[in-house]
């Protein structure tokens, strides 16, 4: 699986997509009537609000998608042929990663989407946003020098780099082999820039065996496989780490940017086993299953964790960062915690996906909140216990400084808040992303969303078809669930064009740009 780096541009791909391995690229700039005037991240048709994009790798004998239920514009379906990339095949899964970045500086986010079976060893490709969704030209191939296996794609996330003159953007291959170790993981950095046109430029490979990082690369730890980008670099979850020979304990490293192998300096890892962090590993804790950063603030899922004797409940550990380079573990929390609501049960697994946004919990005190999912939590329903229908709470992790009070936490779900009711086996957020709020300083009262993934939700009767749901959003003195799709609110999205059997629609949603 693994492969000699290379350092040539490939020319001639689909419709004249360049491929780029370990060199640099020059996309041709893309004219387009996006506005500029009040960025927001995440803002893909360019019309001022930030937009809901859906990866679909199952779609069509998964071949694979991504479904743009933009704000303003139609919903359109971004495959390999609509973005001149060619058919695609079987099981490349493009849409199995999605993240968003306006990296051509035009007012629409640009689309970042991997396909871990391209090619064999996993392709990510750089599609331009534009008032219509997506450009039909100038997209752009990544490979990272991946061979057959490698996976790489996996995971693909972007953030403003710590200069603020433009992006660091990381793609995980978990299943690429180290030497001789299999299975062993690796990210790939790259750094984007835009003058006139976004230039990429491939700075590296980092492994557990890259001088600075902690840890050493052992077979199947799939190190990539689980990422989240800030200014500050990358955190990397690591589930499948054994901690002091016990398997899949897990462990997470946060990945510092500046000069060092690959544009990192060092890296900083965390396990329960770490002085600070509650608690103590035990196999098959998982922690490291899902993560997530905002600035300094960082949230780290532990959905397998046991609690007083029940298995499974799960909880989640929180990261701070004072300044660059000073990350220190917090609390633990799990639903036992003092003011979190709701009872902490066998095989919630809370923290089995995380999401860190401003303002989701109180809207209007400058707070850092975040959305925990834990998709098998059983509810109940007109008095009858409905098994794995899942919920989502959102609490507050880092108060301002000067606010008056804590933010009480809330619980979401089919019963509580969103439309529709609990039904088994639905795992109502198994995937959360962040939906921005507008940076327009005179709206102080604006808050971030979370997107929640519901993928096993049936609709219309066929099984599994998946939906998307969103926690509430003020806007304009408003809370509302409600998600805009071409200019109508709705509050449960489906696919576009109508939904299908096992699509798991909601299993993947676009992570925009990190801060």
């Amino acid at each position: 699986m693994r492969a000699a780096v290379r350092g040539t541009i490939v020319t001639g791909c689909a419709a004249g997509a360049a491929l780029l391995g370990t060199a640099v690229v020059s996309a041709p700039a893309h004219a387009a009537a996006c506005q500029t005037a009040v960025p927001v991240v995440g803002d893909v048709d360019g019309d001022g609000l930030s937009d809901l994009v859906v990866g679909v790798p199952r779609r069509n004998g998964a071949i694979g998608a991504v479904d743009l239920r933009v704000s303003t514009a139609p919903s359109r379906m971004l495959t390999r042929a609509a973005a001149g990339l060619g058919t695609g095949a079987r099981n490349d899964r493009f849409g199995t990663s999605v993240a968003l970045a306006d990296v051509d500086a035009d007012g629409c986010a640009d689309i970042l989407t991997g396909a871990p079976g391209a090619a064999r060893g996993g392709r990510v490709y750089l599609v331009l946003g534009a008032p219509g969704g997506f450009a039909s030209s100038g997209a752009r191939v990544l490979d990272g020098g991946s061979a057959a296996g490698d996976g790489f794609g996996t995971a693909v996330v972007v953030s403003r780099n710590l200069a603020g003159d433009g992006f660091d953007l990381w793609v995980g291959a978990p299943h690429d082999d180290v030497g001789a170790v299999r299975d062993a993981g690796s990210v790939s950095h790259y750094s984007v820039s835009a003058a006139p046109a976004p230039v990429l430029r491939f700075r590296g490979k980092v492994t557990e065996n890259t001088p600075g990082v902690p840890g050493v690369a052992e077979a199947g730890d799939h190190f990539g496989a689980v990422l989240s980008a800030n200014r500050f670099g990358v955190l990397v979850g690591e589930p499948d780490e054994n901690v002091g020979g016990l398997q899949d304990a897990g462990s997470a490293t946060w990945l510092l940017t500046g000069a060092g192998p690959a544009g990192i300096k060092r890296g900083i890892g965390w396990s329960q086993a770490t002085r600070g962090v509650p608690g103590a590993p035990e196999a098959g804790d998982r922690f490291g299953a899902s993560v997530s950063s905002l600035g300094g603030d960082a949230v780290v899922g532990v959905p397998r964790e046991d609690l007083g004797g029940a298995r499974d409940t799960g909880m989640v550990q929180v990261l701070r960062s004072a300044q660059p380079g000073d990350i220190r573990p917090g609390k633990g929390i799990s639903q036992s915690s003092p003011g979190v609501p709701g009872t902490a049960d066998a095989g919630d697994r809370f923290g089995a996906a995380v999401v860190l946004g401003r303002n989701m919990a109180c809207f209007d005190e400058d707070t850092v909140d975040a959305a925990i999912g834990a998709p098998t939590k059983d509810l109940s329903n007109g008095g009858r216990q409905v098994r794995d229908a899942g919920s989502v709470t959102v609490l507050t992790v880092r108060n301002h400084a000067g606010a008056p009070r804590p933010c009480p936490a809330r619980t979401v779900d089919q019963g509580a808040v969103l439309s529709g009711a609990p039904e088994p086996g639905d795992r109502l957020g198994a995937a959360l992303a962040l939906g921005r709020h507008s940076d327009d300083a005179e709206n102080d009262v604006a808050s971030d969303r979370a997107f929640i993934g519901v993928p096993a939700e049936d609709v219309g009767g066929r099984r599994d078809a998946g939906v998307v749901q969103s926690t509430q959003q003020r806007s304009n003195g408003a809370d509302a669930t409600s998600i805009v799709v071409r200019r109508r609110s709705i509050f449960t999205v489906g696919a576009s064009g109508g939904s299908v059997a096992g699509l798991r629609y909601g299993t993947v949603i676009a992570t925009p740009a990190g801060e």
